[in-house]
């Protein structure tokens, strides 16, 4: 799949409130709103329907087909494995165990709902309505294969036959030929989705990176991951219940400017996460900063054949499973999520520290025996507003706030594609007068496969090399609010509203 496709497939329905989009916010929020009613784990059953009406379905074609798929999302909101009824074991199986605020997710953090799937095919080229049945035929003419026959006048494509070639989709006069494809595997930039023997979609979890992207692709809303909200709402309610328990540290990515409407600030944000009951809010962009300062250092003395930024997971991964040589020029340093909560830790050993973020990825390097124990969960901007509407803070009554003034300039533009290597390059040449550094980058996995491709090849150069999943960087993260280009346009305001320009990395007082 190209770079331009996944961008495509995935930016369809971005910024648009459909009814994914609802059942999905809606299950996050009646999730918190049951934990915050005191319900027991013995009542779980009853909690779908305060999301559905029986009788009245509202995203599927009949209420009992929705109360299926609403059970095992429940499953994986509250952070347990998927379990599917015809395993005829009930939603409540376990749920006792989520009621904690300890971690409890484990890999695979996303999974395909079968009950919700509608086992969309593959990839198929196809011939619509909109054939005329021309004289020219010029769609049967360029097929290589002889694909293309006419037994009614209209144009019929034999898929055994068909290789994809598209120069039928090119040359038809009427633009009546289209290629179909699975919305979800076509999001997939390292081909992680197939169909099973019964034609629903699967996830190879050998293969699959945790970027998460097919979740927020599917128009069906049949992928969802494991959600840690339950676990989070339990420690913000110890928190209030208990002073002497670990204090709450929410540490906030910096793609999070403009996920909650442009009438809502950063700092107003802040606010909102601190009323929420964490202790102390503070930005990623300040690991960010630490990352830059390492980075700038490790390029003065790299020895391979070009340094490589190491800020998502996803991009790492895949990487180290396509290009194992080339991975190890990729740098060693923790993500700027581990920084930040490595730099917490070292202040306040019992302090537990939340990351708030677009990214699914996370949830996985937060799983990870070096990330572990640093970082004690993961939640999206989609689960964040979820709190928010849940515990009934209403951001836009959020008066005057104190300002933000954790990092750089430089560290905030991470978020866009782009501003990790735009930070790098120009603290080199700031702090060691390093200057002409030859850069690439990429910003979905596709595109990062094929810059490797290239560079394996030796028909590109690069001196620093970028790779991030998402279209747009950060802003693209499948657990965004914000259209990755309004996204795109907050996080460079921000920016230049920073204290200072170039990146400070000071230990951080309890």
């Amino acid at each position: 799949m190209s770079e331009i496709g996944v961008k495509r497939v995935f930016e369809r329905m971005r910024g648009i409130y459909t009814p994914v989009t609802d059942l999905r916010r809606r299950l996050l929020m009646e999730t918190v709103r049951f934990i915050l009613d005191g319900k027991k784990p013995s009542e779980i059953e009853s909690l779908p329907f305060s999301i559905i009406e029986m009788g009245n379905p509202m995203y599927r074609c009949c209420s009992y087909r929705e109360l299926s798929i609403v059970k095992q999302r429940l499953r994986l909101a509250f952070g347990l494995p998927l379990v599917e009824e015809r395993e005829h074991i009930p939603v409540s199986s376990g749920i006792e165990k989520a009621f904690t605020s300890e971690k409890i997710i484990e890999t695979p953090l996303v999974n395909v709902i079968r009950a919700a799937c509608e086992k969309c095919p593959e990839d198929q080229v196809i011939v619509t309505d909109g054939c005329q049945s021309c004289m020219a035929h010029p769609c049967s003419i360029v097929c290589p294969r002889n694909a293309i026959s006419f037994p009614e006048g209209k144009a019929l494509i034999d898929q055994d036959k068909c290789i994809k070639c598209m120069k039928c989709v090119q040359v038809c006069p009427y633009a009546a030929i289209t290629r179909r494809v699975r919305p979800c595997a076509e999001a997939c930039g390292v081909d992680a989705i197939d169909s099973d023997e019964e034609g629903y979609a699967r996830i190879h979890q050998d293969i699959c990176v945790s970027c998460g992207l097919c979740t927020v692709s599917c128009p069906f809303a049949a992928i969802s991951d494991k959600s840690e909200i339950a676990q989070v709402t339990f420690s913000l309610m110890e928190r209030k219940r208990e002073t002497t328990s670990p204090k709450l540290h929410a540490i906030v990515a910096p793609s999070f400017t403009g996920q909650f409407g442009n009438k809502v600030s950063p700092e107003m944000i802040f606010a909102g996460i601190q009323r929420l009951g964490f202790d102390r809010v503070m930005e990623v962009a300040y690991g960010a900063d630490c990352d830059t300062i390492l980075l700038a250092e490790k390029y003065t003395t790299k020895q391979g054949k070009f340094l490589g930024t190491s800020c998502c997971p996803s991009w790492v991964l895949t990487a180290r499973n396509s290009y194992p040589d080339l991975a190890e020029n990729i740098a060693d340093s923790y993500t700027p999520m581990v920084e930040t909560a490595k730099k917490i830790k070292e202040s306040d050993v019992h302090a537990k520290v939340i990351f708030i973020g677009p990214c699914i990825a996370k949830k996985y390097e937060a799983l990870t025996t070096e990330v572990s124990g640093y970082v004690d969960h993961v939640l999206t901007f989609e689960e964040l507003a979820a709190l928010f509407v849940a515990f009934e803070i209403d951001l836009s009554t959020i008066g005057e706030s104190p300002a933000i003034q954790d990092a750089s300039m430089l560290g905030r533009g991470y978020a866009n594609a782009s501003g990790v290597g735009n930070a790098i390059i120009r603290t080199a040449e700031e702090k060691f007068g390093i200057t002409d550094i030859n850069f690439e980058k990429a910003d979905t996995l596709s595109d990062c496969l094929e810059m490797l491709k290239h560079i394996d090849k030796g028909s590109t150069c690069p001196d620093l090399v970028e790779g991030m999943a998402c279209p747009g960087g950060c802003v693209g993260g499948p657990g965004t609010l914000a259209s990755p280009p309004t996204a795109a346009r907050h996080v460079a305001r921000f920016a230049s509203s920073a204290p200072f320009e170039f990146p400070v990395c000071e230990k951080i007082e309890s």
